[in-house]
């Protein structure tokens, strides 16, 4: 083969290569739209047991809740949103968005405004009747309320559903499932007992059944809290001794920074006598969306720094052993 020849071969297998190449980028474009578009219309049922139903994917979409922001950026689909809350300041991008009001003051004329053709709302945060007026004119509501973890990772994978991305939201629900077991492999060790604080003056602590408290437990921690009735307990003095925490964190927020001053002078808590008293971005520790992913590794890393300073139980009636 002549060296003209030559060449001719390698331009004609190089444009060969590039076609076959673009031919199968077109096609997985085109199955990947084919499976969006044969998903819708689509119905599914929400955390209130409505059947909700969309004929096509959501173009315009009014979030009510911070949570759902996040969701709706981690998927990538943040070019739909035409209204979130006052309180959606997560990324930092969502806090130019348009505003339709707050959490549980929604504005409705300004949600119709936005002409959305889907509003993601909570169970337990957004007010009934609000949601059902918007229902009555024809615009489709759709609650999310996750729980705890696993139910975080599904209100991912639902939205990426309901938006014609579901593969996009089982990818990142499985990376948030990672993150999270990752987090939770290194809690053995010595267990503190832990009270998670969400407000300082009453003392309000997160008890049993809060997201806190299974952040807590992922990370080997005991929740100081959870001998009291409630999902948050107000504590009296003479309870917060009961409890002697041998760590606390405050979930930081307005007017949540620190406990009075007559309160860290009860040096019989082993927290106050040695200083250990951690506040969180209470933005981070409360929402029930992605980031609590976040949350879960800064409780993880925080409780096992605690360790590190600890070799062995400070207190006879705090921290125990752990295998």
């Amino acid at each position: 083969m002549g060296r003209k020849q030559d060449k001719a071969w390698v331009v004609n297998t190089a444009a060969g290569t590039a076609a076959a190449i673009f031919v199968v980028i077109f096609l997985a474009y085109a199955c990947h739209a084919g499976a969006a578009r044969a998903a819708f219309p689509l119905e599914r049922k929400d955390d209130r047991g409505v059947a909700v139903r969309l004929r096509a994917a959501p173009q315009r979409i009014v979030s009510l809740a911070p949570s759902l922001t996040e969701i709706v950026f981690l998927l990538g689909q943040e070019g739909r949103l035409a209204g979130v809350t006052r309180y959606c300041n997560y990324p930092p991008q969502a806090a130019s968005l348009p505003k339709i009001g707050g959490i549980a003051d929604p504005d409705v004329e300004r949600i119709v405004a936005a002409r959305p053709d889907l509003v993601l709302c909570t169970t337990d945060g957004n007010p009934k009747d609000k949601i059902r007026a918007l229902e009555e004119i024809g615009i489709p509501c759709f609650a999310l309320s996750p729980q705890d973890l696993g139910g975080i990772y599904a209100a991912v994978e639902r939205t990426g559903a309901l938006l014609g991305v579901p593969g996009r939201g089982k990818r990142e629900a499985d990376a948030l499932r990672n993150r999270a077991a990752a987090a939770a492999r290194g809690k053995r060790g010595i267990s503190p007992r832990v009270l998670f604080a969400v407000s300082t003056s009453p003392i309000i602590a997160a008890g049993k059944g809060t997201f806190m408290d299974e952040l807590l437990a992922l990370s080997g921690g005991s929740n100081a809290a959870a001998a009291f009735a409630g999902r948050y307990p107000r504590l009296t003095t003479e309870s917060l001794f009961a409890a002697r925490p041998d760590l606390i964190f405050i979930a930081a927020m307005e007017g949540v920074e620190r406990f009075p001053d007559e309160v860290t002078r009860w040096k019989e808590i082993p927290a106050f006598r040695d200083g250990e008293v951690l506040s969180l971005d209470g933005d981070l520790v409360t929402r029930p969306g992605p980031r609590m992913v976040a949350a879960l590794e800064e409780v993880a890393r925080a409780i096992n720094e605690w360790r590190k300073r600890h070799s062995g139980p400070p207190d006879t009636g705090g921290a125990t052993k752990k295998k």
